[in-house]
């Protein structure tokens, strides 16, 4: 299908056949997730053989509350190359994993990284911004917040290894190079089998997923490793995507520099900006058990997308939910997921855009596309830019 052949489908006639993965359908995402919201808020499409799309805020936090009916296994629309737990697990095993890890990605154990995250950031920096101009996602969000993973999830000391990881984890993000996860998944498992066999006590994330017991036993080797991958892919494409989504604003609203500025706009403005363009669009769930939900009958086997981002343009949550609003005081955004499944690692995501627009800020102000250059985005399962050439001026 083309995108004029996509603009002249009735919106109702294109929500039937809806395919959240199409770069064309996409073009009309917005438009469809809001008649679905008013008209039919759990879309039944029949792309990928058939799922359904749960768009308003109180379905979509109905359906990650109760993971009994709604099973996380297969946590992608399309399925998951391995399990990836704790993404891909249900209770009582899922809280048995999150307890082993929550603390090593807790704020309070995140900080002995900061000097770490803020060094590298500036690194990137002294590279880029005698140039006057550069493409942000490539150069600066992606290495930054691939090498900030490394450091915090593999903690390596191989230099050569951390670099093949950070050199795999940009191949998937920036170039969808399938066979780089299966590679950055043996790389975890090497680094897996040697510090085990080592006997390394270190305190830091991969020692404790080489030390969790999931019902009282340990975890396979199969196991480490899809924990390890998703730490690192999922970390990767949510963060990046937060980074450039907010550097398209700065460039679309010169005003908004002076609130980044202000080094408190990361414990409310943040929020707005998540809200307003959630960088994980969707996850899926497999429907247990015959239920309902907004109205709509569901049965054991169904396949069920969570919409996040509808969830927060929903407009009986939120009041103008296509604007940024700083103003909302309360917003419960959908972002970072709701119920158990919660992103483990939104502390990390959050350290990490907080530095990396401390250091960018004290390089550069007036941050803005280059004339006669055209930003090109994604909307798929990640809501980012893939090309967000910046120019500025030196910062005084």
């Amino acid at each position: 299908m083309t995108s004029l052949d996509n603009e002249k489908i009735p919106v109702d006639e294109l929500a039937a056949h809806f395919d959240l993965f199409d770069p064309v359908h996409s073009e009309r995402l917005w438009e469809v997730l809001s008649y679905a919201r008013s008209s039919c808020p759990v879309v039944k499409t029949d792309a990928d053989d058939g799922y359904h799309i749960v768009t308003r805020y109180d379905d979509v936090r109905a359906v990650l509350e109760d993971a009994a009916t709604y099973s996380s296994v297969q946590a992608g629309l399309r399925g998951v190359p391995i399990p990836q737990p704790p993404l891909t697990e249900d209770p009582p095993n899922h809280l048995e994993y999150r307890r082993a890890l929550n603390p090593y990605l807790s704020r309070s154990f995140l900080a002995r990284y900061e000097d770490d995250i803020r060094q590298h950031a500036r690194e990137l920096l002294d590279e880029l911004v005698p140039k006057g101009r550069f493409e942000f996602m490539t150069e600066f969000a992606v290495p930054f917040t691939s090498g900030n993973l490394a450091k915090v999830i593999l903690d390596d000391d191989n230099k050569e290894r951390l670099a093949r990881a950070i050199r795999l984890a940009t191949e998937i993000s920036s170039e969808g190079r399938h066979e780089a996860f299966f590679e950055l998944a043996a790389l975890a498992e090497e680094l897996l089998h040697e510090r085990a066999e080592s006997g390394s006590e270190r305190d830091d994330v991969l020692s404790a997923i080489i030390r969790a017991t999931v019902q009282g036993r340990p975890l396979t080797m199969e196991e480490r490793v899809g924990a390890t991958t998703i730490l690192f892919t999922g970390g990767l494409d949510t963060t990046k995507a937060a980074l450039g989504n907010i550097v398209k604003h700065l460039a679309d609203d010169p005003a908004l520099e002076s609130r980044l500025r202000n080094p408190d706009w990361v414990k409310g403005d943040l929020d707005e900006f998540l809200r307003l363009e959630s960088p994980i669009t969707f996850m899926a769930r497999t429907v247990t058990r015959d239920t309902e939900v907004g109205g709509c009958p569901l049965h054991a086997g169904d396949r069920v997308a969570i919409h996040y981002a509808s969830a927060n343009r929903d407009e009986t949550r939120f009041e103008d939910p296509a604007e940024l609003r700083f103003d909302r005081g309360r917003n419960p955004h959908a972002a970072f997921g709701l119920g158990p499944h919660r992103c483990i690692g939104l502390h990390f995501a959050r350290l990490q855009i907080e530095i990396g627009f401390q250091e960018l800020f004290k390089r550069v102000t007036s941050i803005r596309v280059p004339a006669g250059e055209q930003v090109k985005s994604a909307t798929g399962i990640v809501l980012t830019h893939e090309y967000l050439p910046i120019e500025f001026d030196p910062a005084e």
